[in-house]
């Protein structure tokens, strides 16, 4: 996806109660494509609610063990947003390409890799929010 002249990939995930999908090779792909500079997402979807999770691509294995159940505990990666609101969710996921990636602006470098965020590193100031549990339910 390209969203404000910044490049990065969302990989969507649908869920019908904690247990997130996904597959070794995508954990693979979306680690090492974090790691190498690039910018990366899963944007997670539970079935029993409006609710959409947005966790860094660099967080997979996290997702695959803990699921959705300890979303605000810390322990399933960070959850950068939680809403409904589409237009507010692109505009997070482009402020946090933009500071990882560099837009060739007089903050950024223009160059990928630049800005680089590692595992346990917040997202930039302002662009995540606080994602409550979904509860029980979901």
């Amino acid at each position: 996806m390209c969203a404000e002249s910044v490049p990065f990939w969302v990989e969507l995930k649908i869920t019908n109660n904690n247990r997130v999908n996904v597959s070794a090779h995508q954990v693979a792909w979306n680690y090492a494509h974090c790691k190498s500079g690039g910018v990366s997402f899963y944007l997670v979807h539970p079935l029993s609610s409006s609710n959409l999770y947005l966790f860094d691509g660099i967080h997979g294995r996290e997702l695959v063990v803990h699921g959705l159940s300890r979303v605000g505990s810390g322990l399933a990666g960070d959850c950068l947003w939680s809403g409904d609101d589409w237009p507010g969710l692109v505009g997070v996921m482009a402020g946090i390409a933009r500071g990882r990636v560099g837009s060739g602006s007089p903050t950024g470098s223009g160059r990928v890799g630049v800005g680089v965020q590692g595992p346990g590193s917040k997202a930039g100031a302002g662009a995540a929010t606080n994602c409550p549990w979904p509860g029980s339910g979901v």
